[in-house]
């Protein structure tokens, strides 16, 4: 008895089995694949959306401080713009820091703010400072200041200059003797003034000398 009936049968019955399995191949491999690439790809994307989703709601969430640190920060830059003066303001603090010199018996020769390429519009490389630095809320201003004190005098006039409102630091500081004057020295003060910058800018090239 045959199991699988004539050879024309066989022959048969192997050509439906391979084009069975060709079929299920072009299947697996026109549609199925396809189909599970689409849903990967479909699935990272839920996911970036849900991450995506994620991170706005904590922006939401935040936004109450968000606004309230953002009014503490305009509430800042307000008191620094209505605290400083204005750079024309310039004569009034050198003459401040002259009354302090006399106060503490500290003799100034000479007091000028110091020139900057800023203070002339230019960097050094030549390119216009304002077309290469963002606006700023305050400038920094360096005085000098050549005298002759002690350095008791020298103490008290510093401790003075630093318990203004306005804000003023020692910058830079030296001393040298003195051959005529045992007890007094040459010295030369750099001090930093802060001016507001949205007033008109001064020129700062000239300098003052204090009588007495």
């Amino acid at each position: 008895m045959k199991l699988f009936g004539s050879k024309a049968e066989q022959k048969t019955l192997v050509v439906v089995v391979l084009l069975g399995v060709l079929l299920s191949w072009l299947y697996l491999v026109l549609v199925i694949k396809p189909l599970w690439t689409t849903i990967g790809r479909t699935g990272t994307q839920i996911q970036d959306s849900r991450r995506q989703l994620q991170f706005l709601k904590q922006a939401i969430a935040q936004e109450p401080q968000l606004r309230q640190e953002e009014t503490q920060l305009r509430g800042k830059l307000e008191h620094i713009q209505t605290a400083l003066p204005p750079e024309s303001a310039m004569p009034s603090v050198m003459e401040l820091l002259s009354d302090l010199a006399k106060q503490t018996d500290l003799k100034i020769r000479t007091i000028f703010p110091q020139r900057t390429l800023e203070s002339v519009g230019l960097t050094a490389s030549g390119v216009s400072a304002a077309a290469s630095k963002p606006p700023e809320l305050y400038k920094e201003v360096p005085i000098q200041i050549d005298a002759i004190a002690g350095y008791h005098q020298l103490g008290a006039f510093l401790s003075r200059v630093e318990s203004r409102a306005q804000p003023m630091e020692l910058k830079s500081l030296r001393i040298s003797g003195d051959p005529k004057e045992f007890r007094r020295h040459n010295m030369k003060v750099v001090i930093s003034a802060y001016f507001s910058t949205p007033s008109g800018q001064m020129d700062s090239s000239g300098a003052s000398r204090p009588g007495g």
